[in-house]
């Protein structure tokens, strides 16, 4: 309501209402128009179509050439020049013309990074033997595998060949209910645009769509499952998804879900789908547990998942901890068992879920405080985490230089690191041998008596040295014997 001043006769001030119009439904509907129109213009370049070959028939580069996921490009001519019969073949391989994809696959990305690093689900790029994006406005470049990581279903690409300028996608604040003191801003009823650039056969692909719904739902695994086991290994067991009706045409996969702002508030996956409800449309919620992830991909590294060396009580439905695993991140923290976890930095816990997503998002090597009642009494217990082992292909395009020939990893405890890796004829490769046959059975606790627990310490303690002095145990010894190595 607006209000006026009136001077009436006689000098005297009143004030009245003045009723604002209501919007006419047409106006509505023409405000959602333009709203669609600005979300298509903001975020249309920033959603690309991805061509994915899982072809046998590419030239192949000798292997002491190729780093990980580097998949190369393709050029027409050159292999015309060594196969001058394949004409068909080649026009078939070349992933760059869109006749192409039809004997290809295709999906979607969204572009997070402008040097030209593009978000896509991992399954999508699975087996990829060479891989095309497909800007708008007709541009494109082959790309390699920058990182990826199949437990969270994430990968992100590198172009080859950017083209200039490129523009990433703008983040939601994307908050679930799960601190009681903040307001969610994803819940059912919300508003959601989805913009995909798929491939249709016959038209052109240079510009995306767009699709308007809504989030119907957020879901949740149960409390209890008998795939228990599974869940350390894919996050389609553990972590919540956006279930929404803003749908689009074949090969939406990998497209962006955003709100009204054009921010991206979800990256759409088909993988969680399950026998029977292929119809629903589900995204990862770009949460800040999922940012962090995808922070680690978009720098090419691998994602290491916190891990705190517990089994759950399986008697009970809170997080009450069974077994604490010795010399684990939790046994040195304090943990026991019979103490019953109930907040993850402020977050409360629930149940398995909740544990595993929380603790693993936060990455190894990260500290978190957790909110433990022992007995009667609330403790806060800062935990330094582990490493969460898992069985799912991870990938990594950049890697820590090596320290004379050493790279490490952390350990199957925190009593030290392993040796993860010995360059060939490097320093560290003869000074381990003279040590033992198997470096891979070796922790390594201090750096120049330096405590270490985490490789980021030990990159630290060893960066700038001219020499090291490393104090390893044996972590198959029971009496786990000091000793030391010299490097170089």
């Amino acid at each position: 309501m607006r209000w006026v001043s009136c001077i009436l006769a006689g000098g005297c001030w009143l004030t009245a209402p003045l009723l604002a119009a209501e919007p006419t439904k047409q106006q509505l509907l023409v405000a959602i128009e333009q709203q669609l129109q600005a979300t298509h213009e903001k975020v249309g370049p920033s959603v690309v179509c991805v061509v994915v070959s899982r072809s046998d028939r590419y030239p192949q580069r000798p292997d002491r050439e190729l780093r990980p996921g580097q998949l190369g490009s393709f050029d027409v001519h050159e292999f015309l020049k060594t196969h001058p019969h394949e004409k068909r073949l080649a026009e078939s391989l070349d992933l760059s013309d869109p006749r192409s994809i039809a004997d290809h696959s295709s999906a979607c990305g969204v572009i997070i990074d402008s040097t030209g690093i593009i978000l896509v689900p991992y399954h999508v790029v699975e087996g990829a033997t060479k891989i095309y994006v497909h800007l708008s406005g007709g541009k494109g470049s082959y790309a390699d595998i920058h990182a990826a990581d199949a437990r969270h279903d994430l990968a992100t690409l590198k172009l080859i060949n950017p083209p200039a300028p490129l523009k990433a996608i703008s983040w939601a604040d994307v908050r679930l209910n799960r601190r009681p003191e903040q307001k969610p801003t994803l819940f059912p009823g919300k508003l959601a645009i989805q913009v995909a650039h798929a491939y249709v056969s016959g038209f052109a692909i240079d510009k995306p769509s767009v699709a308007l719904g809504s989030i119907t739902n957020i879901l949740e695994q149960p409390l209890e499952s008998k795939e228990r086991g599974r869940k350390l290994e894919s996050y389609y067991y553990f972590g919540p998804l956006l279930q929404h009706d803003a749908k689009l045409t074949l090969g939406a996969d990998g497209a962006a879900l955003v709100n009204l702002d054009g921010e991206m508030i979800g990256l759409t996956t088909s993988a969680a789908a399950i026998s029977g409800e292929r119809a629903a449309l589900y995204a990862f919620p770009a949460d800040e547990c999922f940012r962090r992830v995808v922070e680690v991909l978009r720098r090419g590294e691998e994602v290491e998942y916190g891990a705190l060396g517990v089994s759950l009580a399986t008697d009970t439905t809170s997080v009450e901890v069974g077994m604490v695993t010795p010399h684990s991140a939790a046994d040195l923290a304090g943990l026991r068992s019979g103490d019953v976890i109930t907040h993850i930095n402020g977050i409360p816990v629930r149940h398995y879920n909740d544990l595993l997503l929380h603790i693993g998002s936060a990455l190894a090597g990260s500290e978190v405080t957790l909110t433990v009642v022992q007995g009667f009494r609330s403790r806060q217990i800062p935990v330094l985490l582990g490493k969460l082992p898992h069985g799912q292909p991870t990938l990594a395009s950049v890697r820590p230089p090596s320290v004379f020939g050493l790279r490490v990893d952390f350990g199957p405890t925190m009593l030290g690191l392993s040796v993860r890796e010995l360059v060939e004829n490097s320093p560290a490769a003869a000074a381990f041998k003279k040590l033992t046959d198997r470096p891979e059975t070796l922790l390594i606790t201090r750096v120049n008596g330096q405590p270490v627990r985490t490789p980021r310490e030990f990159y630290s303690a060893a960066k700038g040295q001219q020499t090291l002095k490393l104090t390893v145990i044996d972590n198959e010894d029971p009496k786990r014997r000091e000793r030391e190595v010299t490097l170089p």
